[in-house]
């Protein structure tokens, strides 16, 4: 949840609050960089802004929750400020602050970064979603520093998914090059994961990125919050939430 209000200081004054609001640098983020970069071109005045950020998603999980916040805050210049600018200014103003911005920026059903191309899927697959965060900060400098793997698979028409089923089974068989590496760092990660993948109605389980959150597709939603009930008895400190796709 983010607030915005103009401020009569001279300079901005960011805040975070939230269970997750730790361990984030006040003096550089997302929200610092984008306010940054958008008087470097002139997209905002001078004008300073009271911001604050309630930390819903945790740090360091590889959810995005740093770039959604700069996206959030790049649309709200544009619609509720009024102020012009074309999607090509957008686009290179969300790739200076980081690679999962542009994402952020488009607000039509679910989405795919794929070749440094946003592709759009036509129809809504409601996925049934768990997520687990399993209180580690994978730092992703040290993970592609470390990370020998590089898999080329052959590019899928994901856009052009007809049902649910054809998407899981794509999905299903794709992999994530860097979960060996964030397994040899991070073992808890791996026992999270192949516990998720064990569980009724699991069709899959991976991280998230470069992690430290793990994601299980599962069948059906009940499947979903009943393992929600059983991480949070086996791993009563980690967060865990259950969600759709959107």
């Amino acid at each position: 949840i983010i607030s915005i209000s103009k401020t009569t200081s001279l300079k901005d004054k960011i805040s975070f609050s939230g269970q997750f609001k730790k361990n984030i640098n006040k003096r550089s983020n997302t929200i610092s960089k984008t306010l940054d970069l958008l008087r470097k071109i002139k997209f905002i005045e001078k004008q300073a802004y009271k911001i604050n950020i309630k930390k819903n998603i945790p740090h360091g999980s590889g959810l995005g929750g740093g770039s959604s916040n700069a996206a959030a805050l790049l649309n709200f210049f544009v619609s509720k400020m009024k102020i012009k600018a074309s999607n090509s200014l957008l686009e290179k103003v969300s790739k200076k602050i980081g690679s999962d911005v542009s994402i952020c920026l488009v607000k039509k059903n679910s989405l795919l970064k794929n070749n440094n191309k946003v592709l759009r899927f036509k129809k809504k697959f409601n996925l049934n979603i768990l997520l687990v965060y399993p209180n580690l900060i994978c730092s992703t400098k040290k993970i592609y520093q470390k990370n020998k793997t590089r898999s080329l698979s052959k590019p899928q028409k994901f856009h052009n998914m007809k049902n649910r089923n054809q998407l899981i089974k794509i999905l299903k068989n794709e992999k994530n090059d860097l979960e060996r590496t964030v397994f040899k760092i991070y073992p808890k990660i791996k026992m999270l994961i192949n516990y998720i993948k064990s569980q009724k109605g699991c069709h899959f389980s991976r991280i998230t990125g470069s992690g430290s959150a793990c994601i299980g597709i599962f069948s059906k939603m009940e499947h979903a919050i009943y393992v929600k009930k059983l991480i949070k008895i086996k791993y009563p400190k980690y967060w865990c939430v259950v969600s759709k796709t959107i």
